[in-house]
């Protein structure tokens, strides 16, 4: 008696110990939450398996972004193969804390250089989030039509009022559901978007655009999450040199931004200049110019040593004005932006060469040879 009283489940216990093991992890108190993360984990075992199937995998799933965080990948990719199953079995495959383990693996599996197990997962997602959008649509077409039949048979009315009432709780969950899946999309998209192959650029734009068609079904125009989504897709078209489309996505991003959050938000800010961006590589350089000015005039009051995006934003305005061939222009900007970067960096980091050499050649097209022969020097010295 003594034994089984020992060895029975106390749920009471189990969630204390989680909560507890959960605020230490966000505060990176690592051995308190690995305690409590596996004392729940024993609570488990004197459960039913009615028991264990509400609570296995959630105790699982922890002590793996546990030792994930830790950088302990072998353990951590034990605890979460194992809650993915047990997800799986319990919950579905499609349900959203079941797509959530897979993208945690996922990432688990890219940051421990596992690409080759990453990579089935990101397939699997990917096909996942293009079926969820075509659901979403079948699901709301499937009750317009039930609606129009309902509508020609007024005798029907009872049924009809029972339809819209189903109606309204099934899109309500679908959309939610639709939501969630779109944030773990786009990150699955940001995780594998550095990766150089053409299969993980491929399916980067897969599960941005799924994304994006997620949001677009299920929020208002104006939402700011769209403005996410349409900037992780015009930043990807951006990078891949495919002007023509990235414009129209940043632009929309951009205005969404400054409409929900405000002209002057940081992340509205980052969107114009992504919208700078993609104009000067289009040719648009006086719109580019503008957007550019725009935003330096809004950073005036920060820190008076400035930031590393306003060197940035300095550095590229800089490179606009040397295409216009406004060389004199361009160097108070190059000059700004050294200034700014050897503050943050240092005199001799590396990433200044490339800085030095554009502002040696404004420089040298501004009749400041001498000038312009002590920066490039710095550079060669800066590469060894």
């Amino acid at each position: 008696m003594n034994a089984t009283a020992v060895l029975a489940f106390d749920q009471e216990q189990w969630t204390i110990a989680t909560r507890t093991g959960q605020r230490a992890y966000e505060t990176q108190s690592w051995g308190v939450a690995e305690k409590n993360f596996q004392a729940a984990l024993d609570q488990l075992k004197g459960a039913s398996d009615a028991e264990k199937s509400q609570y296995l995998g959630d105790s699982l799933a922890n002590l793996g972004m546990l030792y994930g965080g830790r950088g302990q990948f072998a353990k951590a990719e034990s605890f979460l193969e194992k809650s993915l199953k047990v997800r799986e079995y319990v919950l579905g495959a499609h349900d959203k804390t079941t797509i959530a383990n897979q993208v945690k693996l996922c990432q688990l599996y890219l940051n421990s250089g596992k690409q080759a197990k990453a990579m089935p997962i990101v397939d699997k997602l990917t096909d996942y989030g293009e079926a969820q959008s075509r659901e979403l649509v079948e699901i709301t077409n499937s009750f317009a039509k039930l609606q129009s039949f309902y509508d020609k048979h007024k005798k029907l009315d009872k049924v009809a009022k029972s339809l819209r009432e189903t109606e309204e709780v099934t899109l309500k969950e679908a959309k939610e559901q639709c939501q969630d899946v779109a944030i773990l999309l786009d990150g699955m998209g940001t995780s594998i978007k550095d990766i150089n192959n053409a299969h993980a650029r491929h399916q980067t734009e897969r599960l941005y655009k799924s994304a994006l068609a997620l949001r677009q079904r299920t929020l208002s125009p104006e939402h700011a999450a769209l403005a996410s989504s349409l900037e992780n897709l015009g930043k990807l078209y951006l990078a891949e040199g495919k002007v023509t489309k990235a414009e129209p996505l940043l632009r929309n991003s951009y205005e969404i931004s400054a409409k929900t959050l405000g002209p002057d938000r940081g992340e509205t800010l980052i969107r114009l200049e992504s919208l700078a961006q993609v104009l000067t590589s289009a040719g648009k350089l006086g719109e580019a110019e503008g957007l550019y000015r725009k935003i330096l005039d809004v950073n005036k009051g920060g820190s008076p040593k400035g930031s590393r995006s306003q060197a940035e934003m300095c550095a590229n305005l800089a490179a606009l004005l040397v295409k216009e061939g406004r060389f004199g222009e361009a160097v108070p900007y190059y000059g700004r932006a050294l200034k700014i970067q050897e503050g943050i960096n240092g005199p001799q980091h590396a990433s200044l060469a490339n800085l030095l050499d554009s502002y040696a050649y404004a420089l040298s097209k501004s009749n400041r040879g001498a000038e312009a022969k002590k920066l490039s020097a710095r550079a060669k010295s800066i590469r060894g």
